[in-house]
């Protein structure tokens, strides 16, 4: 069982999830790492060892597991299974902005814990966040496989992750690689996600 980052770290690059190049994150920063923790969640194995990890960081019941996007859902579905709760995933309306479709709810007062796979600025967490107040829920906080930040995320719940593995993104005008006129690495993860 993933116990520290070192363990987390080791099953990331055992299985080629940390990829270096000049990426596009959804956020329309650059950088040079991505991590694709899907490579790792692809192995039912794996991911039940990395949901039990990572319910483990939080006490409180909780009623719903929602993941940020369906491309998370095996995450949310597989932390729900060790909570006991239901799993559901947000979606993008054609505006772009995150709701609930397929019939699912978050019914007034549930508890829900927001899941990701890898969390940089935090402005998707606030999103989703946002998304369960406005329905009625409580998210009593958000837990990642890795946390990708610099160190402070302006959340308002607490978030707890697998791995810290803080990278720097750069805007298009600030980027080096941009600079070294590095051509984008292509990675199908990343291109759905934008």
């Amino acid at each position: 069982m993933p116990k520290n980052n070192m363990d987390i770290l080791c099953l990331l690059q055992e299985h080629g999830a940390i990829l270096e190049g000049h990426f596009v994150m959804p956020s329309g920063f650059h950088s040079q790492t991505y991590i694709q923790t899907s490579l790792l969640m692809q192995h039912p194995n794996l991911a039940q060892r990395i949901a039990v990890a990572l319910s483990e960081k939080f006490t409180k019941p909780v009623e719903v597991v929602m993941a940020l996007t369906p491309s998370d859902s095996v995450l949310a579905q597989e932390v729900a299974r060790v909570r006991g709760a239901r799993a559901i995933f947000a979606s993008k309306d054609e505006n772009g902005e995150m709701i609930l479709k397929h019939n699912f709810m978050i019914k007034e007062g549930e508890q829900v814990l927001i899941v990701d796979d890898v969390a940089v600025s935090g402005r998707k967490i606030n999103k989703a966040i946002d998304l369960v107040s406005k329905l009625g829920g409580n998210v009593t906080g958000v837990g990642v496989i890795v946390d990708r930040s610099m160190g402070y995320l302006p959340l308002t719940v607490p978030l707890r992750s697998l791995l810290s593995y803080p990278m720097q993104t750069f805007t298009a005008k600030e980027c080096p690689l941009c600079a070294a006129k590095i051509p984008f690495t292509e990675n199908e993860e990343l291109n759905q996600a934008l």
